[in-house]
Formats: structure tokens, sequence, C-alpha cells
């Protein structure tokens, strides 16, 4: 199967059994298109992605895992949250106010650190379309830098020890031969699949 787009409209439309040299029909407007060499041998499309060529379209999008990338803090805040509750369950239940405003402070501040946490990781983040990576930070405001896929020249994985154990790392990428990143991003979750992923449309 091939993914072409309308010469006409622009839209694009899926074609079974398409060789190169086929005419094919635009289902939206009718226009008839041909099918290219590249088109019927996409490799992006062939991994279920949106194809190389046409409009641009969003492939995926990246945001930071919070447990993988941090399990330890992820297990405090998680029995913070839990045991300050249960303590002050039992300190109501048996009359001891001073148990009961210790845990309902611990399980606050443990649920603020988790909401802070989720806010941070839903405001940063990459954005892959088939032509460029967005890397996008900020809650008030915005920082926003990108780099064409085309231009990319090195694209660089690093994992630890543990990021290896939980299949996390940060991933750069590079437009020149250099030292110099444009963007880069930590805590990307399956990092050698995102790298597979950009590497079709390269």
């Amino acid at each position: 199967m091939a993914t072409l787009s309308c010469d006409r409209c622009e839209k694009p439309f899926a074609v079974d059994d398409a060789n190169p040299g086929d005419k094919v029909a635009c289902p939206s407007c009718g226009d008839v298109s041909v099918v290219k060499a590249s088109a019927a041998a996409d490799p992006a499309v062939a991994a279920g992605y949106p194809p190389r060529d046409g409009p641009e379209a969003d492939v995926m999008r990246l945001r930071p895992v919070l447990f993988r990338s941090h399990p330890v803090r992820f297990a405090c805040l998680l029995l913070g949250s839990l045991g300050g509750m249960a303590a002050g369950v039992t300190g109501l239940v048996v009359a001891n106010l001073v148990l009961a405003a210790i845990g309902g402070g611990v399980a606050f501040a443990c649920l603020i650190g988790f909401g802070v946490w989720k806010i941070h990781s839903m405001h940063d983040g990459l954005l892959v379309t088939t032509r460029r990576i967005i890397d996008r930070e900020g809650l008030l405001s915005k920082n926003t830098s990108e780099v064409m896929i085309k231009d990319i020249r090195q694209v660089m994985v690093q994992q630890t020890f543990i990021d290896r154990i939980f299949n996390v790392g940060t991933i750069s990428f590079s437009s020149s031969a250099g030292d110099s990143v444009e963007v880069s991003m930590e805590h990307v979750a399956k990092p050698e699949h995102v790298k597979r992923i950009i590497d079709l449309y390269r």
C-alpha cells in the first residue's frame, strides 16, 4: 500500500498495490495523479506512518516520562501520598488531631509535588513532523527551537545503566558535524525506537 498526495487538493490518500507509473484518481477531487517510485517504496508508509512526500503532517509528540525517568522520586511521592492519607484518616478516627494534621500535610505536599511534576512534563516536549523536529519549553513563557529533518547530520542517544533498564534516555539532534546540538530532550521513552522512526524521514 502506498500513500499519495493529490497534486490538486493536496489531500493524502491510500492506494492498494500501487506501482510506479500507475495513474490513480483522488477520491476527494477526482484529479488523476501518477504514482512515483518514491511513493510506492516509501519506508515511512510501509511502517505505518505519514508519507515522506506531500503536505507536512505530525508523526508523534514526545513528552518526558514520569515513573521510568525518576523511579525513586515517583515511589517516594506515591508512598508519601498514600501514607499521609492513611495517617490522616487514622488520626480522625482516633480523634488525634495532631496525627491527622501531619498526615494530611504530608499527603497534600506529595500531591502538589505530583501535580507540579506532571504539569512540567505536559508543557515540555518535542513535536516530530514529517519535515521538522520542534522543541517547545515553558508554561507561562515559551521557548521554541527546531531543526529540519533533512538537515540532521547526527542523532545521538545517551542512556545510563538505569536508563537502559527502564528503556529511557536522552535524544539529541545536530545539523552539523561538530558538537553543536540544536534540539535535545531528556527522559524520552524508547529513544532507540524514536530514532528509527525519525530515520525514516532523513
